[in-house]
């Protein structure tokens, strides 16, 4: 009887830890990506991501925000921690904090 009992332990602790090392893997690969769909011709993607959010973008230390999808369709290779990316969202986080003015300061006045 232990034995059988110690089988079954090691056998699903084995498993938990193949799927642990599995998805731990992909989750390092793809941090923030919650949907990525290749197109037939796979010379692009339809990707969900995680938008960061405005304080981590203000402290430089970007920080996922869960509750924020970005929807896109981009090269496949896309990486939202990307500094280029995390320009674009700082940059487009100050266009809604500062208006539609779109950085024009010219008041025609």
């Amino acid at each position: 009887m232990f034995e059988k009992n110690f089988r079954s332990i090691t056998g699903s602790a084995l498993l938990a830890a193949g799927l642990f090392a599995i998805t731990g893997t992909a989750a390092a690969s793809d941090a923030g990506i919650v949907y990525k769909q290749a197109s037939e011709e796979a010379s692009y993607c339809h990707i969900k991501y995680l938008a960061m959010t405005p304080e981590s973008l203000q402290s430089g230390v970007p920080e996922f925000n869960p509750s924020d999808v970005i929807d896109m369709y981009g090269p496949c290779g896309f990486d939202p921690q990307n500094p280029e990316e995390l320009r674009r969202q700082t940059q487009a986080m100050n266009r809604g904090l500062h208006g539609e003015s779109g950085g024009d300061s010219s008041s025609g006045d």
